[in-house]
C-alpha cells in the first residue's frame, strides 16, 4: 500500500491509498490540479482511482468534489443521512447528485482492491462518518472530526495496522485563547473535534506493537505540532512508530507485506 496525507487541517484534508492497480481517495478539500499534481509526483496513476470517500460535507473536506467528479467519473460515498440532510450544501458545492453513492453505518463497500466499513462519527455535519478498510490482507482506520469516540471505532482501530486519528486541540490553548466562549464550546463540545489527550489516550490503547499511528487535522490556532510530540513521547509505547501530520504538511508512507517505510 502507498499512501499520501495531501493535506491536513481547516485548510484542506485528502488522504489517498494506492495498492498499485487500484487506488481510494477519502475527503477532498482540495483542488483537482493539486490532486492530479502531486499524485503524478508520487507515482500514482490517476486512472486506478476507483472511489471517493467523504467523512462530511464541510468545505475544508468537499469542496473539491464536483470537479473531481467531472474529471474522473468515479462513484462519491457519503451516509443515507449525510444525503438526506444536506441536499442544500450537495447543491451548493455542485456534486452531482447521480454520482453519489449511500451507504448504512456498518455496511461492507467492496471495490476493486478495498473492502471499506463505515462507522459514525460525532460532528456538526449530519451523517459523518469514520473508516476501516482492507486492502492487501492489512487494514487501516481514518478517524477524523469528531467531539466523541464512537463506540465502533474502538474495534476497528484495535484491528488496523495504520491509523489516522484526529488530534486537532490543545485544551489549555484553547481555554486560554481568543475565540469567543461559543466557538470554544463547539471546539471541545460532543459533535466538535478530539483533544489532544483523548486522540493520545484513544492511540494508546488501540495500537499494537509495529502499527504505525498519523495524528492529523491539528488545529492552526488551538494547537502545536510539538505539543502532540511531546504526549507522544510521553504516553505512546515504544515500538509503535507515530507522525503527527503538521497542517497543510504532504506525508508519504509505504507499507509494504509487514515492513513499514515512511518518507519525510
Amino acid at each position: 500500500m502507498h499512501y499520501l496525507v495531501l493535506m491536513t487541517g481547516s485548510c484542506g484534508n485528502c488522504y489517498i491509498f494506492s495498492t498499485g492497480r487500484d487506488t481510494i481517495i477519502i475527503d477532498d478539500g482540495v483542488t483537482y490540479t493539486k490532486i492530479r499534481t502531486q499524485m503524478e509526483a508520487h507515482e500514482i496513476d490517476i486512472s486506478t482511482v476507483r472511489a471517493l470517500f467523504l467523512t462530511h460535507l464541510h468545505p475544508d473536506h468537499s469542496k473539491g468534489v464536483g470537479v473531481l467528479q467531472r474529471k474522473l467519473f468515479i462513484p462519491v460515498y457519503i451516509s443515507a443521512l449525510s444525503k438526506m440532510k444536506n441536499e442544500s450544501i450537495l447543491i451548493k458545492q455542485k456534486i452531482e447528485m447521480d454520482g453519489l453513492r449511500t451507504y448504512e453505518y456498518g455496511e461492507e463497500i467492496s471495490i476493486p482492491g478495498f473492502c471499506v466499513t463505515p462507522f459514525p462519527t460525532s460532528h456538526d455535519s449530519d451523517g459523518s462518518s469514520g473508516y476501516a478498510f482492507t486492502a492487501e490482507g492489512h487494514k487501516y482506520f481514518l478517524m477524523t472530526d469528531t467531539g466523541l469516540i464512537p463506540d465502533e471505532a474502538w474495534k476497528h482501530a484495535e484491528e488496523a495496522d495504520v491509523e489516522f486519528i484526529e488530534s486537532n486541540y490543545d485544551s489549555e490553548m484553547l481555554e486560554n485563547g481568543n475565540y469567543p466562549v461559543f466557538l470554544k464550546d463547539r471546539i471541545r463540545g460532543r459533535f466538535g473535534h478530539l483533544s489532544n489527550n483523548a486522540a493520545i489516550d484513544f492511540a494508546k490503547r488501540t495500537a499494537r506493537h509495529g502499527d504505525s499511528i498519523y495524528f492529523v487535522h491539528l488545529s492552526a490556532n488551538n494547537n502545536a505540532p510539538s505539543i502532540v510530540r511531546d504526549l507522544v513521547r510521553k504516553e505512546i509505547p515504544s515500538g509503535i512508530f507515530c507522525k503527527v501530520c503538521e497542517r497543510g504538511e504532504l506525508f508519504e508512507g509505504f507499507l509494504d507485506g509487514d515492513n513499514l517505510f515512511e518518507k519525510l
